[in-house]
């Protein structure tokens, strides 16, 4: 069985690396710093895990990187209307991007879904890249859906296609629970939500 932990590190997405404390801290401080008082940072900006329970009791910015048998998998951005993580691949690149929608202090929805694929032959992300799916839901069952499938030979080029659900779709699954403070683990069983591999099976568009 594998070990899930977590801390309230910050991930670079640029450097494909997670930050330190003393770095997590600062650009922790940078994003949250126009919607606090100075001493309100002085008192809770001591430690990125002061800030983590401090901003989720009061509906603020925070991170948390979740570890799987010490390796970084997750990455998870609470804000005050939107619960958003990225599932990390060995080389840290993110494969699968979740953005939930609070509705309320108890649930909320699966609006949006990324999956990425890479060809594994290039150390930045962008240009590693193979296809870009997006899907968007309403809860009313709306989807939208729109591939992006990268062409690098003879030239770089982007091939995008944009569709949209005939019929009204099955969200039922997309309602979840909005989470405690570091009560993760339902968030990181993406598969129960989506199968990456299957998005669009039976789905008339």
């Amino acid at each position: 069985m594998s070990i899930i932990t977590f801390d309230h590190k910050f991930y670079n997405n640029v450097r494909y690396s997670i930050m330190d404390e003393e770095k997590s801290l600062a650009n922790i401080k940078t994003r949250v710093e126009d919607d606090i008082s100075k001493g309100i940072w002085k008192e809770y900006g001591k430690t990125t895990e002061d800030w983590a329970k401090y901003a989720h009791a009061h509906h603020l910015w925070y991170p948390t990187t979740i570890y799987k048998d010490n390796k970084p998998y997750a990455y998870i951005v609470n804000t005050e209307k939107t619960l958003h993580i990225k599932f990390l691949d060995e080389r840290l690149f993110w494969t699968v991007s979740l953005v939930f929608k609070k509705e309320d202090k108890e649930v909320m929805f699966l609006t949006e879904v990324w999956v990425r694929s890479y060809s594994g032959k290039n150390d930045e992300m962008l240009k590693d890249l193979l296809q870009d799916q997006h899907l968007v839901f309403t809860p009313n069952g709306n989807l939208s859906v729109t591939t992006a499938k990268i062409i690098r030979e003879p030239s770089l080029k982007i091939e995008r296609e944009e569709k949209e659900a005939v019929h009204p779709v099955n969200v039922s699954q997309n309602w979840v629970k909005t989470p405690k403070y570091g009560a993760y683990n339902d968030l990181l069983d993406y598969e129960s939500l989506i199968k990456p591999g299957d998005l669009l099976n039976d789905v008339d568009i």
